[in-house]
């Protein structure tokens, strides 16, 4: 999704055209109002007005196809949910009366889809200053709107009952497994796909989002090459609202997974119980957290691609939760500095006490010793046996608080300490230069000194010769 922040560009694009002078005359006012038109277009706060109406125009279409998408998957779900518990037929009134409701949502779905493409042509356009679609459109931009139509045009067939043939997993009477081909309706497939719209849940939150509204950050985004788009309103939610948004994913996965697999699975083995859906849950959550315990599988193709999908987005949210219990286990810098100053306390009061214990340790043994006890004796030994476990916590307390210092010291202090002394390198280069400039300026006040007693000395010399002359 392109950032309404990219900055508009100056372009001159008109040019002056041959003109018949035999015409000349009869177009002077046509061409005179045309020019003072073309000067408005390229006025930039005209663009800047025609580019607020474009993206304000596609805000509203987009909450259009997330409006129609989510009418369509509810009307789909509703249409399976009654087939499946035999309250309707397949071709029964309420069965195609919602089929088409979905199949009308799903055109105007694919309307929009179009419309919001080419007003990001326009936008572009705007953006650049240019007239000509051709300059902005390339082969990227098709196949995203062939792609996104594509997508949204998924949805049970309106009328009819049409079956393929899918590849399904039995066992035999020895319990190997064979692959046979079985008949299935073509709309529990296509009501599978469905699902595939909801990327434009994403893009309907990106284009509500504050960060995308707010001019701010877009002018800041602009001026440091950031583009503002769903990847970095998902990397702010993740960094602000880290549980809201795993909670989010997790539950909509679980239970997306669990109907898609329900409805792969409700025609191919329905004694294996596969088709209920807490089955179908139990199934999705089991191969959501990669425990596998075997006691259900899917048979068919469709269910174990959804399996293999299911596995792929487990581990990779699962990764994201062990990620971010990690970041909220971990202590703050003010937490880390303040535990570890009650911990050098504690060190402190250790080490003190150690101290002491050595000091009076050796003036018991050195009493003793006074007192004509033996080296070897029993009380002797037992102070001596005290006096090295003194030194030992003494010499201990004194390496943990070093650990602790070093602890202490992060990215965030090296990088204070590195700016520290550059100011201090930047003080110092000045005080050099200051000093070099006064060394110079000694240098010539001593140089015209020596300049002045030369020339005193030369004067003195020329009023003694005269004083000789006259003399003489």
């Amino acid at each position: 999704m392109e950032g309404p922040g990219i900055p508009l560009v100056k372009t001159e694009n008109h040019y002056t055209r041959y003109v018949s002078t035999d015409n000349l005359i009869g177009r002077s006012t046509s061409m005179e109002s045309n020019t003072k038109a073309d000067e408005e277009k390229t006025h930039l706060g005209f663009r800047l007005r025609i580019r607020k109406e474009l993206i304000g125009r596609r805000t509203r279409v987009v909450d259009a196809s997330f409006l129609l998408s989510l009418i369509g998957i509810i009307a789909n779900v509703f249409d399976t949910e009654l087939k499946f518990s035999g309250s309707i037929g397949a071709n029964s009134s309420v069965s195609v009366v919602l089929r088409i409701i979905t199949s009308i949502t799903t055109v105007l779905l694919v309307m929009s889809v179009i419309l919001y493409n080419l007003i990001g042509i326009k936008l572009q356009l705007i953006t650049a200053g240019l007239e000509n679609w051709s300059l902005v459109i390339n082969y990227s931009i098709i196949f995203k709107t062939v792609t996104e139509v594509i997508v949204c045009s998924f949805h049970p067939l309106p009328y009819g009952d049409v079956r393929i043939p899918v590849m399904v997993v039995h066992k035999d009477d020895e319990g190997n497994p064979e692959y046979l081909s079985q008949y299935i309706p073509a709309n529990s497939i296509l009501s599978v796909l469905m699902f595939c719209r909801l990327y434009i849940l994403g893009r309907f939150l990106v284009v509500h989002s504050d960060l995308f509204r707010d001019t701010t950050v877009q002018s800041l985004g602009t001026l440091s090459k950031v583009r503002i788009n769903a990847q970095f309103v998902f990397k702010a939610l993740m960094t602000t609202r880290p549980g809201t948004c795993l909670t989010a994913i997790l539950l909509s996965t679980l239970i997306i997974s669990s109907w898609s697999i329900r409805v792969c699975e409700f025609y191919t083995e329905p004694a294996d119980g596969n088709g209920n859906y807490l089955q179908a849950l139990w199934l999705t959550s089991v191969t959501f957290l990669t425990l596998g315990y075997g006691d259900v599988v899917p048979h068919s193709i469709c269910g174990r691609i959804i399996a293999i999908k299911t596995g792929l987005m487990g581990v990779g949210i699962m990764a994201l939760c062990v990620a971010v219990l990690a970041r909220k286990l971990e202590q703050t810098r003010s937490e880390r500095y303040v535990h570890t100053f009650v911990q050098q306390i504690h060190m402190d009061k250790l080490h003190r006490h150690a101290a002491a214990d050595v000091v009076k340790q050796s003036m018991i043994v050195w009493k003793l010793r006074r007192s004509g006890y033996s080296f070897h004796s029993s009380r002797i030994l037992r102070h001596r046996r005290k006096l090295l476990d003194a030194i030992r916590r003494m010499n201990q307390s004194q390496f943990s608080k070093s650990q602790l210092r070093d602890c202490v010291i992060g990215t965030v202090e090296v990088a204070k300490g590195v700016a520290e002394i550059n100011d201090v390198a930047y003080e110092i280069k000045e005080d050099q230069a200051n000093i070099q400039q006064r060394l110079e300026n000694l240098e010539k006040l001593m140089t015209n000194i020596h300049f002045q007693l030369y020339e005193m000395r030369e004067s003195m010399r020329e009023k003694e010769k005269s004083a000789n002359l006259k003399k003489n």
